[in-house]
């Protein structure tokens, strides 16, 4: 009788680890499959920009700014960038 019983334990021990094994390996492939969706998504983006490390100083109190996130002001040809509006301003009533 006790070897039966030993049987029935060893075989649900093993029926759960094949369980468990096969719920790991079904959210593995749905990872992968939303990876691969997120990609798609990513990729079809069109207003996605390459991150710049460059940087411009602002040419009213020397601030560094990425050059996207500056204020670009051309006048007789020579462009300044400023970090804001506040800056371009004080300077224009400095010049």
């Amino acid at each position: 009788m006790t070897f039966i019983l030993k049987a029935v334990v060893i075989l649900f021990i093993f029926a759960f680890v094949v369980y468990v094994l096969k719920a790991i390996t079904r959210l593995s492939a749905n990872v992968r499959k939303t990876a691969k969706e997120l990609n798609k998504v990513r990729d079809q983006t069109p207003s996605r920009q390459p991150k710049s490390t460059e940087m411009v100083r602002c040419a009213a109190c020397g601030a560094f700014v990425a050059p996207r996130d500056a204020v670009q002001v051309t006048s007789g040809g020579r462009g300044q960038m400023f970090c804001s509006y506040e800056c371009l301003q004080t300077r224009a009533k400095t010049v």
